[in-house]
């Protein structure tokens, strides 16, 4: 092997360890005492018919260690959660979001739950205390998807009380 060809494999090596190892995880373990850190992707999805108007909606993301009942909204705290204001075009494309699970261990059955209602992003910026209102659409990722990536098709409605 020469000169060229060992700094090209070395290069490599470096690379996996580095995307190995997130900052998060890092800043995570070393400052804030939490010894597990975890980016999960999501990407939400809505089908065209669904909403009516073209105005901007909240598009709420959390994930639990586990939900029961596919259906069943949570009550606990969610091991991680983020909110973002979206339009009805953003949601038919498919909007992509990580979210950054922090705890004590990693999840051994993760759970993440998406919904939209009308209005925008409020100052709660985590929105890990938000709860979907009645006519809210949600969906809930299959239990049998990978463990770094999920897809959600919100093509449920939340019920009223």
């Amino acid at each position: 092997m020469n000169a060229k060809q060992k700094l090209k494999q070395l290069g490599t090596k470096r690379r996996v360890v580095a995307e190995s190892a997130s900052w998060l995880a890092l800043v995570a373990a070393t400052s804030l005492g939490i010894p597990h850190a975890e980016t999960v992707r999501a990407e939400i999805k809505l089908p065209p018919e669904a909403l009516e108007s073209g105005g901007r909606y909240r598009l709420i993301v959390q994930s639990y260690d586990t939900l029961g009942r596919k259906s069943l909204i949570p009550s606990g705290r969610p091991r991680a959660s983020t909110q973002r204001t979206v339009t009805s075009a953003d949601l038919v494309d498919g909007v992509r979001i990580d979210l950054i699970e922090l705890g004590d261990e990693e999840a051994s059955e993760r759970r993440v739950i998406a919904w939209v209602e009308p209005g925008e992003a409020d100052l709660e910026f985590d929105a890990r205390r938000a709860k979907p209102m009645p006519g809210s659409f949600f969906g809930v990722a299959p239990g049998n998807e990978s463990r770094e990536s999920v897809e959600i098709v919100l093509d449920r409605r939340v019920r009223a009380i």
